[in-house]
């Protein structure tokens, strides 16, 4: 009798204590969603709705049916959080990173893994509701002082906590620019560019996203309580010992005010790579480093906007000792810091000018001068004057291809004989999505590359149908959208003889991109139809980037 008594006693007690366990999952499970809701999707939020509504209703079942509701309420516990991270491995992986989630390298990527990163992460976290604490990042003001420490209230702390952990994670995916954008409800929409395309990572809600606002705005040294007007400043973010400058820019919205952070990597590693860190053709790189070797001449960078222009600029100049020559660049604004380089910045607001700038630069007995850009017939004469007395000029002009860049400088005026005395070669280029190596499929296509255009142009490369192509596919590497990274696109003219003699007048572009064909140039089509041939990239990738 005893023992049945026993029996039925411990019986009891186990019961009683899985109630209190299942209860005290829920409460953790409600603390925790809470924390991830401040960035996360509105079906994340419907999640949390349910689990919200579990627990009263677990607390009446267990008043109505007694302790034999327990079983029930453990497999129902047990579902729901299987079910909840079932349906988060739906969620974009910038999502799923920022809510405490595994890396999309290296890292566990299983239904256990999550819950185990997350619980990890959640551990970690005694400033409330932030994601995950960033580690090793350190945030400075425009003067150089260090933001943040024991002084700053609950609600300062939780700004800075989240701040850190936007920058981290942005630069873990290699993203240029965060944009921080104001919503009807008051909420704040986060996306990151990488790749050149945005990414819709989450939200803010409306307290949360106007504290972050107010933070960035500090560290930048900007009025926090103008709203109406656009503003800029810069910062400095350090991420994991890596020093990386802010410039950061407000504008007013029809829903409020509008961030949007440019990340720019301050070591210049760019420079002390070279050339060979771009990923260009062999004949390319030889072609300009030719040109940069010489005493003087220019060489131009054309493309659109981030096609990587100032990145190959930049790589140009890594190729000249700058320890034998005066190198001094020109920039709107200074986008690397670079050793032993000296550099200035444009500040149109105080009459500060590309132009003025030069004329004052070519007494300061320089050998190598990169102007960030040419836009008007004053500073393009200058330069060209310049590289006409014995200096190396680099610059960049905003032209679709080389043909067209001389037509674009014809059109601000500048003297055709004046080009062909000074111009030594034009690079163009554009910057195309590399496919994901581990999730990219192959295709068999009669088609492939090849466009209507293509076939007109003589000298072009044609596939065959053997030929292999690659389609993006998306997995959890490449946050789902079938791409990692990006590689450059290049055409190169060599301004020769020929070239010059086309300059006579008013120029034709198609005779000038005919000539440059005869000679061995590599067309951006062309260029980008090999990269798609080699499996890099997509047809449609090489279709959307060169149009």
């Amino acid at each position: 009798m005893l023992l049945v008594i026993a029996v039925e006693l411990e019986h009891v007690l186990l019961a009683w204590c899985m109630w209190l366990g299942t209860v005290l999952a829920w409460a953790w499970s409600c603390i925790y969603m809470g924390d991830l809701s401040w960035m996360s999707s509105r079906a994340v939020k419907r999640w949390r709705g349910l689990l919200v509504i579990f627990g009263p209703a677990f607390l009446l079942g267990t008043i109505q049916l007694g302790i034999k509701i327990v079983p029930l309420g453990v497999l129902s516990m047990a579902a729901f959080a299987g079910l909840a991270l079932w349906y988060g491995d739906y969620l974009s992986q910038f999502q799923r990173k920022v809510l405490g989630g595994p890396t999309a390298e290296g890292s566990d990527t299983s239904t256990v893994g999550i819950l185990l990163a997350r619980i990890k992460a959640w551990l970690r976290d005694s400033e409330g509701p932030v994601i995950g604490r960033a580690q090793n990042v350190l945030l400075f003001k425009k003067n150089g002082s260090l933001y943040g420490g024991n002084s700053l209230g609950r609600e300062q702390s939780q700004a800075v906590s989240r701040a850190k952990k936007l920058f981290e994670t942005a630069i873990k995916y290699n993203a240029t620019d965060i944009h921080l954008e104001p919503k009807e409800g008051g909420e704040t929409q986060i996306r990151y560019r990488v790749d050149g395309i945005l990414q819709s990572i989450g939200e803010l809600p409306s307290n949360s996203g106007q504290t972050v606002v107010a933070l960035l705005k500090v560290l930048a040294d900007m009025d926090i309580a103008e709203r109406r007007r656009p503003q800029d400043g810069t910062f400095v973010v350090s991420v994991d010992g890596n020093r990386f400058d802010v410039r950061s820019a407000t504008g007013p919205t029809q829903f409020g005010e509008k961030v949007v952070l440019r990340l720019l990597d301050s070591s210049g590693g760019v420079m002390r790579e070279g050339l060979d860190s771009l990923g260009m053709p062999v004949g390319v790189v030889q072609a300009v480093r030719s040109i940069i070797q010489r005493s003087q001449g220019m060489l131009i960078v054309c493309g659109p906007t981030g096609s990587g222009k100032t990145t190959s600029s930049y790589a140009a100049l890594g190729e000249v000792d700058a320890l034998s020559r005066n190198i001094i660049t020109i920039e709107n604004p200074i986008e690397y810091q670079l050793p032993n380089v000296s550099q200035i910045a444009v500040n149109t607001a105080a009459g500060v000018t590309f132009a003025s700038i030069l004329r004052s630069v070519l007494r300061q007995d320089p050998d190598v001068l990169l102007i960030g850009e040419i836009r008007d017939k004053e500073t393009a004469e200058i330069a060209m004057q310049a590289a006409l007395t014995g200096h190396l000029v680099l610059t960049t002009v905003h032209a679709n291809d080389t043909a067209t860049t001389v037509t674009r400088l014809i059109d601000i005026g500048v003297d055709a004989t004046l080009i062909q005395s000074t111009v030594t070669g034009i690079l163009a280029q554009r910057l195309v999505r590399v496919l994901c190596p581990i999730c990219k499929k192959a295709s068999r296509s009669s088609a492939g590359p090849q466009t209507s255009q293509d076939s007109s142009n003589g000298g072009e490369e044609h596939s065959s149908p053997s030929d292999v192509f690659y389609k993006a596919v998306g997995c959890k590497a490449c946050l789902g959208t079938g791409y990692r990274g990006r590689v450059g696109v290049f055409e190169f003219l060599a301004i020769d003889d020929k070239i010059r003699s086309l300059l006579i007048g008013r120029p034709s572009v198609e005779a000038i991109r005919a000539e440059g064909k005869r000679n061995g140039m590599i067309t951006l089509r062309r260029a980008a139809k090999q990269k798609v041939i080699q499996g890099l990239t997509s047809v449609e990738e090489a279709r959307r980037v060169i149009t």
